[in-house]
């Protein structure tokens, strides 16, 4: 049975300028997920690649379990991370004991390492650009029907910039041949697990995702109205303050996750951010966004809504800069870059935005806390593919 597309439950755009292209879309959460992949194997073969982390993270290896048991053979690029620093203990046995358990469940012979090195001082990309060069020697995909990529154990700027660069080589792959081979993105997800974790320490400088800096210092554009989404989460003060310091926007827009599976978990986000927002910033309580906590779909039309907004207003006056900066949950951080990714590459009439995507990478990670079970809730977002024809 084919899946069914969902459509986004709010409202359409005031005019047509603007086409989006995850508008319907497939999402399949928690109970879905098993039930959508068994169907997806069962009808016909497929030749499956999964794209994973190599990290510490107890998640890590929830999503390939399931589709391993849902009939898949796949074959696995670990994404390993490297930040020139010494892990702790704790970190180090936990990252090696999701290595030997993924060799256990795919086989050693079936599993790619793809290393990375992640973070660099005064480099205003070194992650992305790195993830991309490791992604790019990795190989041919063509040979793929189905490519996974699992962001449950990856750093944010590598998650991104691999649904990024994936969606872009399988666009070209499709444009090129005719081929049409299918990207989804999986995660594991759980909010009280990223609150319980030790906060670790920051990176100085603050990032982008390659293809996405919103053109910040390009000469000839200094003038021109630099709007910033942060779509926040839980204790982002510091990266809030760094990221605002570099962009110095002239509007903000602040996104907050509503509806969520804590009904107040929206209000205590702006509680909790409220003087770094209206007294520091001077954001106005009314440019407040919210986009659903766990619908990246939903998010993506909010997102991609009100940056259409601010292009078609300030058209006239020569355009605007948009800026997402995904500072909360991976679910809402990946709603913010198909908002991104559909204004740079989509079906937009006139006058494109400059799109940047920045942030502040977590240098040195905090231990995990481990005081039992995890409750998580997995998803699958089918990104691109056969559904789109």
């Amino acid at each position: 049975m084919a899946p069914r597309k969902k459509k986004a439950e709010t409202g359409p755009l005031s005019d047509q300028s603007a086409q989006m292209r995850w508008d319907p879309y497939l999402l399949f959460a928690d109970g879905e997920f098993d039930s959508f992949w068994r169907e997806h194997l069962r009808a016909r073969e497929r030749k499956l690649l999964i794209v994973l982390g190599r990290g510490f993270d107890v998640r890590a290896l929830e999503a390939t379990k399931r589709i391993k048991q849902s009939g898949a053979a796949p074959d696995i690029w670990l994404l390993g991370f490297d930040n020139g620093l010494q892990d702790s203990e704790l970190r180090t046995a936990m990252t090696q004991q999701n290595v030997n358990d993924l060799e256990a469940l795919c086989g050693a012979d079936r599993i790619s390492t793809l290393d990375i090195r992640i973070g660099a001082p005064a480099v205003g990309n070194a992650t992305s650009n790195n993830t991309r060069r490791a992604i790019m020697r990795a190989g041919s995909i063509e040979a793929y029907d189905d490519v996974v990529i699992d962001i449950s154990a990856m750093p944010r700027m590598v998650a991104l910039t691999t649904i990024a660069k994936m969606i872009h080589d399988l666009d070209e792959i499709e444009s090129t041949t005719g081929r049409s081979i299918n990207l989804h993105v999986t995660t594991a997800e759980s909010v009280s697990a990223d609150l319980k974790a030790q906060r670790g320490t920051l990176s100085e400088d603050v990032t982008t995702v390659v293809g996405f800096s919103g053109h910040l210092t390009a000469q000839g554009t200094e003038n021109v109205p630099r709007v910033w989404f942060p779509v926040l989460g839980e204790n982002q003060t510091d990266r809030l303050f760094k990221i605002q310091e570099n962009l110095d926007p002239d509007e903000i827009c602040p996104v907050v996750p509503f509806p969520s599976r804590e009904p107040r978990r929206g209000d205590e986000i702006i509680d909790q951010h409220r003087q770094v927002l209206f007294d520091d910033f001077q954001a106005e309580p009314r440019n407040i966004l919210r986009a659903s906590e766990y619908n990246p779909f939903e998010a993506y039309k909010q997102l991609f809504a009100a940056m259409d907004r601010y292009r078609r207003a300030l058209k006239e006056l020569g355009g605007c800069k948009a800026f997402v900066s995904p500072v909360s949950s991976k679910l809402l951080s990946v709603g913010g870059l198909l908002a991104c990714y559909d204004h740079l590459h989509g079906k937009i009439e006139g006058s494109r935005l400059m799109v940047g995507i920045p942030y502040v990478e977590t240098a040195v990670y905090g231990d995990p806390i481990v005081d039992g079970e995890i409750q998580t809730e997995l998803y699958a977002m089918w990104i691109r593919g056969e559904w789109e024809n």
